[in-house]
């Protein structure tokens, strides 16, 4: 059992490092708010990193009951402030969340809003064309709609004529690069 100990302990000393490394390049390559925490079963001190810091990480993501306690060892071997740096970070991030999320629910309620007003006047178009017997929306008689509808008529347009000249495009490319006999 006393060797089977050792090489546990062994290969944690070995590979935590990697770890911590894998969370510490997250955080400083792509700005992301990230923690770890290994615990060795036997003994030893839980190890920690956290980017910014734990305590700001632990605070954006846990509920805020009461302040959180580091353990003076990760706090000393991490550099993490005990007191309030930690604390003011993380209620700037838990703000910065909320916001964001604010701003997601916004965002959405507005592209709910316009895929309404675009269905609204598809289907005018859609009616106009029908009345009109016609066989594509672009001929549709435009005194026949109203200021939304040939909002998404322009738009539609605009799309049209991006997608039929990079098809230009791509058959000119093409033809320039045949062999000429």
């Amino acid at each position: 059992m006393m060797k089977d100990e050792e090489q546990r302990r062994d290969s944690f000393r070995k590979r935590h490092p990697t770890l911590f490394a894998m969370v510490h390049d997250l955080f400083e390559e792509f700005n992301a708010h990230a923690a770890t925490v290994a615990f060795f079963p036997v003994g030893s001190e839980p190890q920690a990193f956290g980017g910014p810091t734990m305590e700001s990480v632990l605070r954006t993501y846990l509920p805020a009951d009461g302040p959180l306690r580091q353990p003076s060892s990760i706090a000393a071997s991490h550099g993490a402030a005990g007191g309030g740096g930690g604390a003011e970070m993380a209620g700037e991030v838990a703000a910065r969340v909320a916001g964001m999320r604010r701003e997601l629910v916004e965002t959405k309620a507005l592209v709910a809003t316009e895929w309404e007003r675009v269905a609204d006047a598809a289907g005018k178009i859609r009616e106009a064309q029908a009345t009109a017997q016609k066989e594509n929306w672009w001929e549709v008689n435009v005194e026949a709609l109203g200021e939304e509808e040939l909002q998404v008529c322009v738009e539609a347009l605009e799309i049209l004529k991006a997608d039929v000249q990079e098809r230009v495009d791509a058959m000119a490319s093409a033809r320039m690069s045949l062999p000429r006999c």
